[in-house]
């Protein structure tokens, strides 16, 4: 009975861990979508494009700026947190196409319009993206059902032993 106690203690320390590394991968995915927020937002609201910060800056690119620093910030998070390794995909992605897109255009010069390089890099973010957050829903379902089958193990040798003490 104690060691049927210590099991179902073991088993819920596992489950505990696999939410927060769930959670941490969440994190880690979403910060990959941080420095894309304010093409995100002017995609729903196409005004923000033109609002200016109190400097007269434009806002969209202090959303982008900062969405920089909360991104590292979210990736480092997600490592304390024990995230998947696949799901790293994204702030990285994230993080070699904004600095790509700014050597192009403020190093070597070369005029892009900034919409059609962040929609673009949206597409390419989105398509292996997709096979990511795929290979992450099956590896959770797959260990959801290594957990289930632990679990019927254990109650399964438990009742066993019930059995065999009730009949002696």
């Amino acid at each position: 009975m104690e060691e049927t106690q210590l099991q179902s203690r073991r088993q819920r320390g596992r489950n505990k861990f696999l939410q927060w590394k769930i959670i941490g991968s969440i994190i880690v995915i979403l910060s990959g979508f941080l420095p894309f927020l304010d093409n995100i937002i002017v995609w729903f609201n196409p005004e923000f494009a033109n609002y200016q910060n109190t400097i007269g800056g434009y806002l969209r690119n202090d959303y982008w700026l900062l969405s920089l620093y909360y991104t590292t910030t979210s990736v480092i998070i997600g490592q304390f947190m024990k995230a998947y390794k696949l799901t790293f995909f994204f702030p990285f992605f994230a993080s070699i196409y904004c600095s790509s897109l700014y050597l192009f255009q403020f190093v070597w010069g070369v005029k892009l319009e900034p919409e059609w390089p962040h929609r673009i890099g949206m597409i390419l973010m989105m398509i292996p993206g997709a096979y990511v957050v795929y290979r992450f829903i099956e590896h959770i379902n797959n260990l959801k059902l290594e957990l289930e089958i632990q679990y019927n193990t254990i109650e399964r040798e438990r009742n066993r032993q019930i059995n065999k003490d009730a009949e002696n």
